[in-house]
């Protein structure tokens, strides 16, 4: 079976991971034992966790790379990424995809002539700016320096998480929910409390966590 490498074990490199299974053999490489655990527990043993540095190439080497058909950087720290990919570069990967999480930096890795780069701010924007034209989302800010986001979002009529519970919501999406808008006014929700219609929630986590709950706030 073909090779796919995915630098970073986070939700998306799991999420990306799981559509690949079927026609890859994929090898995620995070040097952080708490993602690669989670990853591992998540994708249930259909994919190898390999706990290593990800921008050496002797550990890339250990992982197959110069076999590998696809190599997808998606970790949240372009450093790492761009090193990644550099190393991916040389030793011929035909198809080799970089996240940028910050668009300053998108013009250094298109240096590099790899295959597609994915501007992490442009996908967030775009998302963003559909909601705020349904009338979901009413506020977005994201503090460079501690890399938080802050946004309050209105659950739609239809959304698939009405019914859960706030410490559902903590447990799945990593973020913090302090304040919910509701139609009596401001509360402090406890963990119990559950996600009702036209509720407008107030979001604090990373871009990352907080724009994939704002997709599963607004869709069935």
């Amino acid at each position: 079976m073909r090779i796919a490498i995915i630098i970073g074990a986070n939700n998306v490199s799991i999420n990306v991971a799981k559509t690949l299974m079927d026609k890859y053999e994929v090898m995620i490489v995070d040097s952080n034992d708490d993602a690669c655990s989670r990853a591992f527990k998540a994708l249930k043993s259909s994919a190898l966790v390999y706990r290593g540095d990800p921008s050496s190439e002797d550990v890339l080497n250990e992982v197959g790379i110069d076999k590998a058909e696809l190599f997808l950087a998606l970790s949240d720290n372009d450093e790492l990424n761009y090193k990644a990919c550099s190393i991916a570069k040389g030793k011929g990967v035909p198809l080799i995809i970089a996240r940028v999480n910050n668009k300053d930096n998108e013009d250094l890795f298109k240096e590099l002539n790899i295959s597609m780069t994915i501007s992490v701010e442009d996908l967030i924007t775009k998302n963003v700016e559909s909601l705020i034209m349904k009338g979901l989302t009413r506020a977005l800010f994201t503090d460079t320096s501690t890399n938080l986001t802050f946004t309050i979002v209105r659950v739609s009529g239809d959304s698939q998480l009405i019914g859960k519970s706030i410490s559902y919501i903590v447990n799945n999406y990593d973020v913090a929910i302090p304040y919910i808008i509701t139609l009596n006014g401001l509360i402090k929700p406890s963990n119990d409390y559950v996600i009702e219609g036209d509720n407008e929630l107030v979001i604090v986590g990373s871009l990352e966590d907080v724009n994939r709950l704002i997709n599963d706030l607004s869709s069935k």
